[in-house]
């Protein structure tokens, strides 16, 4: 599954465009009609949902995407992901730059997976983390910790859980050449202690 394929580039960090002028998202008025197709119980009848709507509804058009990636047809993904993207759909460029990260339905571009994810960061907790690894990792690019450790915890203060334990490590490990912080490392410790409620990836969901 899709998830399970982000959620394993996030544990081994492998993973570790364009600016749009004129977006026509907009997550509010898209997610009631979205929340409507999420209540049908049947998988086929719930992408039957998305599909009606895609048209006109750019997370509908995600959630095909990721349904298509999924069941690896990498082309169809490509067509419904770039759709939902054209249309400022931000979220759309992480499971993008997964696919031009991998060469899956596209030609394998790491500067273009790459600036897919600066171009979300800022809003996308899951695009900050990913992006974190590039830096922090120096994947394709020069090792660069300053811009890593900001981009992680970016997404560690977006309530994401696993960016809040790497960020733990980091400090007390001393990990991608961060200067050990017990204070910090005890810090967001207990973020993720206290984190019981991590909804970051749920807009990916099915």
């Amino acid at each position: 599954m899709f998830k399970i394929i982000l959620s394993a580039l996030i544990i081994a960090i492998s993973f570790s465009g364009c600016f749009f002028s004129k977006p026509e998202f907009n997550l509010d008025n898209e997610d009631i009609e979205i929340q409507k197709c999420k209540k049908v119980e049947q998988k086929q009848e719930r992408i039957d949902c998305y599909k009606n709507i895609s048209d006109d509804n750019s997370m509908a058009s995600l959630k095909l995407g990721i349904f298509h990636a999924n069941n690896k047809d990498f082309d169809k993904a490509f067509k419904y992901l770039n759709s939902s993207k054209e249309r400022g759909n931000y979220y759309a460029n992480l499971p993008l730059a997964y696919l031009y990260f991998q060469g899956t339905g596209v030609e394998k571009n790491s500067e273009k997976s790459l600036n897919l994810l600066k171009e979300s960061a800022l809003k996308d907790p899951n695009a900050a983390f990913q992006l974190s690894k590039f830096y922090l990792k120096g994947l394709g690019i020069e090792q660069d910790t300053a811009k890593g450790l900001e981009y992680l915890t970016s997404a560690a203060n977006k309530n994401m859980f696993v960016a809040q334990k790497q960020l733990t490590m980091a400090y007390s490990k001393g990990l991608y050449k961060i200067k050990k912080d017990e204070e910090k490392a005890k810090y967001w410790q207990e973020k993720a202690n206290n984190n019981k409620e991590d909804k970051t990836f749920d807009i990916y969901k099915l």
